[in-house]
């Protein structure tokens, strides 16, 4: 009876191991997603800047004609 329980304690502790692994693997790897998509951000930011501030170059002024 105790050798069954010693194994079945071994293999559970056994398939934990196996899956603590798959878990840090998978973590490192949504990191890294993670990265990536802050760098695309920080892109898709910078680029929304640059093309209000050359919408607003290019955009014609509007002149009061009251004045």
């Amino acid at each position: 009876m105790i050798k069954r329980v010693l194994r079945k304690l071994e293999r559970l502790n056994a398939d934990k191991s196996k899956f603590v692994a798959e878990q840090s693997k998978l973590q490192k790897q949504i990191d890294d997603i993670d990265i990536e998509i802050k760098n695309y951000t920080t892109i898709k930011k910078d680029y929304e800047r640059l093309e209000k501030k050359f919408n607003d170059l290019t955009k014609p002024k509007e002149v009061n004609k009251n004045e």
